[in-house]
């Protein structure tokens, strides 16, 4: 068990520019996700029923993980008097920041040092775990909830959010200038739970367009994205189409055929979500869509195991979409494998509602390009209303290392010369064995957290703490190059064996 002599180290203002830094990062962050609409949506499926009237923002699903965090760390000490004063610091400073207010704003340091001796402080701290800011469902407990909903949505706060988890909990076991074995291992745990959350959320199916959002906007989000060239100029090419014709039937002339329907093709991870959520904010701009939102799904969010089933289910999912764009995931898995099989089922049902709602109702369908062309020229159907084709490929090895230094710059982090250099050797070597389920950007995400998960286990033993220490990534956070190789081109994005 931890020692259980009391630990009163000064707080020092270089601590508190630390503390203020995070702190400021998971406000900003927390900011960006509260306007998310996937986020909230996704929350909303993540609460215990009997709380599911309460408006959670990030703010409060990031406090409940923070205290866990705490919790785990306190369980360490036989009494919880002797737990150190600068750990119960972090925990009264981040509480006030994440609600809006800065310690370091209202007090100098010397009311600050001051505050930790007093009767009250324990009090407080006692107060803030018990407070009960968040209630997920019974099965999510146990795990550290807003890395979970993050990942599952494909944000990019994801990286920031388990960075910070990671950084305060390696100040709070740090908190008296030691760290023994059982520290060790704890920040380890927590590490792992935070970078590789294990949780199954229902797939956060509806993404609204943003408030606020032009066609000026989207178009200059487009030509942001990386690796996609050909893609944004097809894109662009489309909208300049459409914007003629518009005007065109302004003016009382003949139009061409206008079918906004279309194929995605290529492996994962090369942006045809992000792509198709952007062709349904153009379409609504030029006048094509009335809302423009984007639903997500695939064959389990189409086809039922019984008879009857599956026109409801794909009816239900359908009818969210009109107005809109409908993005199928693999949609050539809809394709009859057997007798038994509702697949066509679901795709005469969409076959059918592209004809009813053909003028405000778009369907986008995306997999890799052998098994799309199968798909598409298995049905008479599905031939007549798909006749736009974009075809994605693999990134570049330069796109590769701009998408992993997104990462690195979102996250809060630098990569040093050395680091680089290694990272370029992995990202050549995969690039020349990929195969066709490569998973391009998902790929660069999980080397990521694996990378900053291997740069808290060498700096858990280092004093003192500091911001170059939190942030900085060097040569040796690089996991071996062969083997890393190895794993990527073994696995596939999901972890299944190629």
């Amino acid at each position: 068990m931890k020692k259980d002599s009391p630990i009163c180290l000064e707080i020092s203002s270089e601590y508190i520019e630390i503390l203020k830094k995070e702190g400021n990062k998971a406000s900003i962050a927390c900011m960006i996700i509260n306007a998310d609409r996937v986020f909230s949506n996704t929350v909303s499926a993540t609460i215990n029923p009997d709380f599911s009237s309460i408006n959670y923002k990030a703010e409060h699903i990031l406090l409940r993980d923070l205290i866990a965090v705490f919790n785990s760390f306190a369980g360490l000490y036989n009494d919880q008097k002797e737990i150190p004063v600068r750990a119960k610091f972090i925990l009264v400073f981040l509480y006030e920041r994440l609600l809006g207010k800065d310690l370091s704003e209202q007090y100098d340091l010397v009311k600050m040092n001051a505050i930790t001796l007093s009767e009250r402080f324990d009090k407080n701290i006692k107060l803030i775990r018990e407070t009960s800011f968040f209630q997920p469902v019974d099965e999510m407990k146990n795990l550290f909830i807003l890395p979970a909903v993050l990942k599952k949505i494909n944000s990019d706060q994801f990286a920031t959010v388990s960075s910070f988890i990671t950084h305060i909990a390696l100040l709070i076991v740090k908190a008296d200038d030691a760290v023994s074995m059982e520290e060790e291992e704890l920040l380890k745990h927590i590490s792992a739970k935070v970078n590789n959350p294990k949780i199954t959320l229902d797939k956060a199916s509806y993404n609204e367009v943003p408030e606020g959002d032009t066609l000026e906007i989207v178009l200059n989000e487009l030509q942001e994205l990386i690796g996609l060239d050909s893609i944004k100029e097809n894109v662009e090419n489309l909208s300049n189409f459409l914007t003629v014709q518009k005007m065109r039937t302004e003016q009382g002339l003949k139009t061409s055929n206008n079918s906004l329907h279309a194929v995605f093709m290529g492996p994962p991870g090369t942006g045809k979500t992000t792509v198709a959520r952007m062709l349904g904010r153009i379409y609504k701009h030029l006048g094509y869509l009335e809302k423009g939102h984007l639903v997500e799904t695939d064959r389990a969010g189409m086809v039922a195991g019984y008879v009857g089933q599956t026109a409801i289910k794909s009816d239900e999912i359908i009818k969210s979409a009109v107005g809109g764009v409908l993005f199928i995931d693999e949609a050539y898995s809809l394709a009859a494998k057997s007798f038994n099989d509702f697949g066509n089922e679901a795709i005469e049902i969409l076959l059918k509602r592209m004809e009813d709602e053909r003028s405000n109702f778009v369907v986008v369908v995306a997999g890799y390009p052998d098994e799309m062309e199968e798909f598409i020229q298995s049905n008479p159907g599905l031939q007549s209303r798909f006749n736009r084709y974009f075809e994605f490929d693999h990134f570049s090895v330069e796109a590769l290392l701009k998408i992993f230094k997104l990462y690195v710059t979102k996250g809060d982090f630098v990569l040093t010369e050395d680091a680089e250099d290694k990272l370029s050797e992995i990202l050549d070597r995969v690039h020349e064995k990929r195969h066709k389920g490569f998973g391009n950007a998902r790929t660069m995400r999980n080397l990521f957290e694996k990378i900053i998960e291997r740069q808290a286990n060498r700096i858990v033993l280092i004093t003192p703490v500091t911001a170059d220490l939190l942030k900085t990534l060097t040569e040796e956070d690089i996991p071996e190059i062969v083997k890393t190789v190895n794993e990527i081109i073994l696995f596939d994005d999901e972890g299944q064996l190629k």
